[in-house]
This record gives structure tokens, sequence and C-alpha cells, in this order.
């Protein structure tokens, strides 16, 4: 055979084996969101059934496992309606202000999973109970999220009347626009939108929950109309300190659910490097930098190797917090240079499980501390709650202690480095 031909032969090989490796890897990450985003046998237990005249909807956890008691919700006397944090006033696009006393901690509050899908728990309870979030959640965990300065949480679907489902997912979530009071009723400010759910419809109905959002004064992070706005931090300006927020997802279930100089999407973090960038420049421009990052596996109650790891890169690139979800169960806390990282928060209103939940607050006093504390809050019947009983409070505090890396936890669920 002649040289030439030989030469082209090898090329020819040369390039099929990189188009099989790029195709085995494609798959690779498809089948690894997929996995995620359905476990199915990863665990087996009793599910609960899905509402009547429900459509798709996440596959409801399992009960059971070393879970405190929760038999009966506590039952609260009435208090009078919460004195709520003032109302962010926007100075831009990106920027928020709100009036603040400098002698006063400032007040950051988290939670985990929403999902407000027409066809599941949360909006049927909603609905069955006139539409009263009193019913939905307890008094004083209303309050809570109210009272805080700038409250945050995962809004895991999509607001919009429009869109195509995606066809190869198992479970789709969107909600009527004007579900959007929900989160404010809760006292919500900010939402990460960097999850395997929001683009759910597609990029119109992504486009119709930036509106919608917008409309009711709450920003969101970690997408956007494009790459540029998906990655942008937000900042809150309260009182005299300036807190930024970013966000970004391991789990993403296609490749084109990622924003673009022309399309919207959102920000991943596989490679972190674009979310590096942004804890850069949000550090550059605040005193505080917030990372708030879809990630994990479902289910699981121990954070993978790379949550771990990511979340030290995050920290050194200059975040002071990182708050993760996902994985519908609690998982523990950890301190890395003194930075807390809650590696997933849980369901906060998300399906009908009896199951731990928990807000977490950051308080930013002013001699520059940052103390840590997690409400414990429960999952049952659809309503979410504050456990108020010392045993169980007691009970759940040590479950947590159990899941967290050399972390203590008081009898008013302050949280400190054990090694401390």
């Amino acid at each position: 055979m002649k040289k030439k031909n030989i030469l082209l032969l090898c090329a020819v090989c040369v390039l099929s084996l990189c188009l099989f490796a790029v195709l085995i890897v494609y798959a690779f990450i498809r089948q690894e969101e997929k996995d995620t985003e359905n476990p199915g046998n990863q665990q087996q237990g009793q599910e609960d059934p899905l509402p009547s005249g429900a459509g798709q909807g996440e596959e409801p956890s399992p009960t059971g496992g070393s879970e405190p008691s929760a038999t009966l919700a506590p039952t609260l006397t009435p208090t009078p309606p919460p004195t709520a944090s003032p109302a962010p006033t926007p100075v831009s696009d990106l920027t928020y202000q709100i009036p603040h006393d400098s002698s006063d901690p400032i007040i950051l509050g988290f939670a985990g999973d929403v999902n407000l899908d027409e066809a599941y728990y949360p909006v049927k309870k909603y609905d069955a109970e006139g539409q009263d979030i009193n019913k939905c959640f307890s008094a004083d965990l209303l309050q809570e999220m109210q009272s805080a300065d700038v409250m945050m949480l995962n809004n895991e679907f999509a607001y919009s009347n429009r869109g195509t489902k995606e066809a190869d997912k198992s479970f789709t979530f969107r909600a009527k626009p004007e579900r959007v009071e929900i989160l404010e009723k809760m006292g919500v400010d900010i939402v990460s939108l960097a999850n395997n759910h929001a683009m759910d419809y597609g990029p119109d109905a992504l486009m119709d929950t930036f509106d919608t959002l917008e409309e009711a004064s709450i920003s969101y992070i970690g997408a956007g109309k494009d790459v540029d706005r998906a990655k942008a931090p937000v900042y809150y300006k309260v009182g005299d300190k300036t807190i930024a927020y970013v966000a970004a997802s391991h789990v993403i279930f296609a490749m084109d659910w990622y924003a673009s100089d022309t399309s919207p999407g959102m920000i991943g973090t596989y490679d972190p490097t674009m979310l590096v960038e942004s804890i850069k420049e949000a550090k550059a421009n605040s005193d505080y930098v917030v990372v708030f990052v879809h990630w994990g596996v479902e289910r699981a109650s121990h954070p993978e190797k790379y949550q771990r790891n990511l979340a030290k890169i995050y920290v050194n690139a200059g975040a002071d917090a990182v708050i993760g979800c996902h994985p519908h169960v609690m998982q523990g806390i950890e301190f890395y240079q003194g930075k807390p990282i809650a590696y997933s928060l849980g369901n906060y209103w998300f399906n009908a499980s009896t199951k731990e939940s928990g807000m977490l607050k950051l308080y930013l006093k002013p001699d520059g501390k940052v103390d840590v504390q997690l409400l414990p809050a429960m999952n049952k019947d659809t309503r979410t709650y504050l456990l108020t009983d010392e045993a169980e409070k007691k009970n759940y505090y040590s479950f947590i202690e159990g899941l967290s890396y050399d972390v203590k936890i008081d009898g008013d669920g302050f949280l400190t480095p054990a090694k401390e």
C-alpha cells in the first residue's frame, strides 16, 4: 500500500476515534444527568401516591430511615402578622437597596427546593386550603422568612402558560404565572433558576419565568436571557454592606439548556471555570458572596466527593457561604476556612413526604463576624413547620450533626466548627 494511502487511512482512524470519544463523553453526561433526575432503583421504599389528577412530577422520596419523630405537627397559638423586612428597592437591573440599621446584624435566609407545578402536591394543598399560606407553613416559620433581610430558595419549575414539554424527561414542572404570589406571601426576595427543571418547557417558558419574577420584584440568579445575564451576580445593598449572589447547576438535562451568547439558559458547573469567574467578580464588588448550587444525587444523605471538592474551589475563589440543593433530603454542613457549606437544604415545599427540612440563617454582624443558625423544620402532609418540642429539636440537631463534618450544633441551632 502506498505511503500516501497509509497516512490517509491513519488520519481517518484518528478522526473516527476522536468522534467516538466525544460521543461516549456526551452519552455519559446525559446518562449521569438522567440518573440524577430519575434515581429509579437507587433506593427502595414506600412512595407517596401521586395526587389525584396529577401529571408528571418528581418521584416522591421514600419514608423511613433515621428521621426524628414527627407524628404530630405542633399546635401553635395564632400570632400577629409578622413584621416584614423593608421591600428591596431596585437600584439597577441587578442591584437592590434595602434600608438597614447598621447596628443590627444583616439576616440572610435560605431554604431548599420549592415546586409549584399545577398538578403537584403544594399547589393542590394551597388551593384546597383556600389559598391561605398560613395553612401551608407554620406561623413562626413564615415570620422567620418574612423578617429576613434577604430570603432565598430554589425555584424548581417554570412560570408560564407557554412552551413545549421536554420530550425525554420523566418529570416536568410548570406553574401558572399568577402562582408567583405564593413566593410573595412567603417573603422570598431571590431565587435560583440554575436547576434541572427551570427549562422543562423550553426557552419560551424560561423567558416567561424571568418576566414573571421581575414583575413580582423577585430577583433570580443562575439563568438568563443570555450567558452574560445568567452568570451575572445579583447584589443587595443592605444598609452599608453589599451582599452578592451567584448560582450554577451541576445537574443540567441537555446541552441546549446552557445559556449562550444568543440563547437563554443557565450556568453549569461540571467545569467550574465560569462560576469561579462570577465569584471573583462578585467578590470584587461586594462585602459578602453567596454561592447557591444545584448538585448531588437525589435521596443521598451525604454529598458526593465532587460536591466537597467544588465547595472548596468556590471558597478559594472568594465565596463566603455555599448553599446547596437538589438531593431532596438534608445533607450535612461543613466549615472550610471558616466559611459555612450547607450541602443540601432538602425539600422546603415540594411533595407530601414526611422529611426533615430546614431554614438556614446567616447573621452578618457589625463586627464582621458571621453566626450560622439552622432552624429545625419538617415536611409533613404537604406542610412545612418549625419543630418546637425540645425533644424533637434535640433529635433533629443530633441527626444533622451526624451528617455533618466536625460541626457542633447547640440547642438553638447555632453551628460552629467542632475543632474550635
